[in-house]
């Protein structure tokens, strides 16, 4: 695990030694350069030794033949498998990791290679013969990868979006539809991002550049792909996700440095736990608690008596990290690590423990995420077939329900004031068609909503497009029916710009890498076909894979209630973070600001302070965008590491 950077067209002396600073954090433990002597051409590259740790693996690596240059991020889980079917390089192989075989395996096999390729990876590939570069980003999008055109010749990539500003004549311009989509979702949709001209490549997709022809040519090279659908016999499928799954976490245990897990005590995190375990391999477990006091209002489930029981059970020591208020006080600094103002309060979660997980000499966790959109664990899943049943109501029917839905106050306290919400959320959104609906129900915030609170100006700029414009698009290009459709809008947009991403940027701040085996590429490709109902099932939601969870772990961590890392964002917003809201949202500030209507901003606390409202999540994300303007717009996120 490691940040990569690049820059060509435009040769800037230091700039890759500078862009290497800014990402230092993503690998501490050495940095190189490469920089063709014939052309404004080069290679950075900072490096988390995971394995082999010699100096011999260190990067920019060039090929036995001189000729290829490769800058690498992420590991090659099948590289053992795929060494065997190269042929090796002239002298043998020099190491003992993948990033040879990876370097061996594009020089012989050339593009193509990417589609035997199982792991997480971003990466640059040089030709100093023919100059030119290909760029990839593995088929889900784990690892990131970001790129932006500062003169119609030039083209500079880096693993995280602050390291291209290191590049000092680059402009820093927010992109309002960017904006208005994290405000809403929480993330911005598709490859744009909240900087004007920074783009991200999108997974499993490759760019290829040359100096001949300096353009950004995009394409990809996988999909998910849910038709035609394989329809096995049941138990046998359940069965073979059984042994897939537990083949992917053996493979994504292959570490020189100790593992630990990220454990939430619900099924996912518990399932590739226990086959960790069972790999015969003694990993730290670590996991986070709510105070009972902070948790009145938000009514989040509480993960650690789940977590102690796993303990208990298997001797692995297990670290709890309490979420206290007083946490907050490192958000700035998690915004600066974000890169983009991602609104999701796990944020802090994942960073914690993985800072804590680190200071137990800790390299390598292990995550469950990616199981909620691969196998359909949303609960916005099970509101869509609600929904469907209520389309079948009578027009008169569904406008009271929705009328009724209005009137629900949507902050108040305890289990009753949580059930309020869903009932209003589910209700809200049933006048829209199906995706349009489904959207809604992504949205932390409603889309007309979020429109509404910015200024006239910003407003007249953004025009008609909506927050769900470019999700909705998506979905019409890709043209996937029902429930099918919202798992593949999950799994290509909210999947790379949401959860990998913070999870991605938390283990790096810190120099750990995170691992996630239920998005194997060989578990993807086995699942996604499969009928939707065996995912989003009448009963239960991931219903396959609880049935392939049976007789591994035990049915109280099966069958309990959808869990996962959170933080009592309502109860914060409401009592400790009111000089922290205050400060990123005053009159004054949003003023200043110029993005938002300061009535509407205010309007938005208010009702959500009198529980007529849940507009938590809205507040949360106008916070952190506050925040981060003011790490990437006000001054330059790269800091002192700017080359000239």
């Amino acid at each position: 695990m490691c940040g990569i950077a690049g820059l060509f067209g435009d040769r800037k002396p230091g700039l890759l030694e500078a862009m290497n600073r800014v990402q230092q954090h993503r690998g501490p433990d050495g940095s190189g350069v490469f920089e063709d002597r014939e052309v404004p051409a080069g290679l950075g590259h900072v490096r988390l030794s995971i394995l082999d740790l010699t100096q011999s693996a260190s990067q920019p690596m060039t090929s036995s033949c001189g000729r290829y240059v490769l800058s690498y991020n992420g590991e090659l889980y099948n590289y053992r498998e795929l060494q065997r079917r190269l042929d090796a390089p002239a002298g043998g192989w020099r190491t003992r990791g993948d990033t040879e075989v990876l370097l061996e395996g594009l020089v012989q096999r050339g593009e193509s290679f990417l589609q035997e390729m199982n792991g997480m990876f971003a990466l640059a590939l040089w030709d100093t013969q023919q100059k030119s570069l290909l760029v990839a980003r593995d088929p889900l999008g784990i690892k990131p990868i970001y790129y932006v055109c500062p003169t119609p010749t030039t083209l500079l990539f880096a693993s995280e979006m602050k390291a291209l500003f290191a590049y000092g004549a680059l402009k820093r311009e927010v992109n309002f539809l960017a904006l208005q989509e994290h405000l809403a979702f929480g993330h911005s949709s598709g490859q744009h991002t909240a900087i004007r001209g920074v783009y991200r490549v999108a997974p499993g997709t490759s760019l290829r550049w040359s100096i001949g022809r300096p353009e950004p040519r995009l394409a990809p090279f996988w999909q998910p792909k849910f038709y035609p659908k394989s329809v096995p016999d049941r138990s046998r499928a359940t069965e073979e996700l059984r042994s897939q799954i537990q083949a992917a976490v053996v493979r994504q245990m292959v570490s020189d440095v100790p593992v630990g897990s990220f454990l939430s005590g619900g099924l996912d995190s518990t399932l590739i736990t226990q086959f960790a375990i069972d790999s015969k391999r003694d990993i730290k477990l670590y996991t986070s608690t709510i105070p009972p006091t902070d948790n009145s209002l938000d009514q989040m489930t509480d993960d650690g008596p789940y977590a102690r029981k796993f303990s208990e059970m298997t001797g692995m020591p297990l670290t709890e990290v309490p979420m206290r208020s007083i946490e907050i006080s490192c958000l700035p600094e998690l915004v600066w690590h974000l890169d983009e103002p991602i609104a999701d309060p796990a944020v802090i979660n994942c960073y914690l423990l993985s800072r804590i997980a680190r200071q137990d000499g800790v390299k390598v966790l292990l995550s469950g995420q990616g199981a909620d959109e691969l196998f359909g664990g949303y609960p916005r899943y099970r509101a869509m077939q609600i929904a469907e049943s209520l389309s079948r109501l009578p027009s008169v029917a569904r406008s009271l329900l929705r009328w009724i839905g209005s009137l629900t106050p949507g902050g108040l306290s305890g289990g009753l004031g949580a059930n309020m919400r869903r009932f209003r959320r589910i209700v809200s959104a049933t006048q829209f068609p199906f995706r349009e609906q489904f959207l809604h129900y992504c949205c932390g915030a409603p889309p007309e909503y979020v429109h509404d609170i910015f200024a006239s100006d910003v407003q007249a700029s953004l025009q008609d497009q909506t927050a769900i414009r470019s999700c909705l698009q998506h979905m019409t290009v890709r043209n996937i029916d029902g429930i099918d459709g919202c798992l593949e809008r999950d799994l290509s947009i909210y999947l790379p710009n949401h959860n990998l991403m913070y999870t991605d940027k938390m283990g790096m701040a810190v120099g750990v890498e995170t691992r996630v085996p239920l998005l194997d590429v060989e578990v993807a490709n086995l699942v996604i076909p499969w009928p939707t109902e065996w995912k989003v099932g009448r009963k239960s939601l991931k219903e396959i894979l609880r049935e392939a969870a049976r007789g591994v772990i035990p049915s109280d961590y099966i069958d309990r209630r959808k869990a996962g890392f959170a933080v009592p964002y309502r109860y914060w917003l409401r009592h400790e973070l009111k000089d922290v809201w205050e400060d990123c949202a005053s009159e004054q500030t949003i003023r200043n600001r110029g993005w938002y209507d300061p009535k509407k901003i205010a309007a938005t606390r208010r009702e959500s302070q009198y529980g007529l409202s849940d507009h938590y999540l809205l507040q949360w994300a106008i916070m952190t965008a506050e925040l981060w303007a003011r790490s990437f717009l006000d001054k330059n996120p790269a800091r002192e590491n700017v080359a000239v």
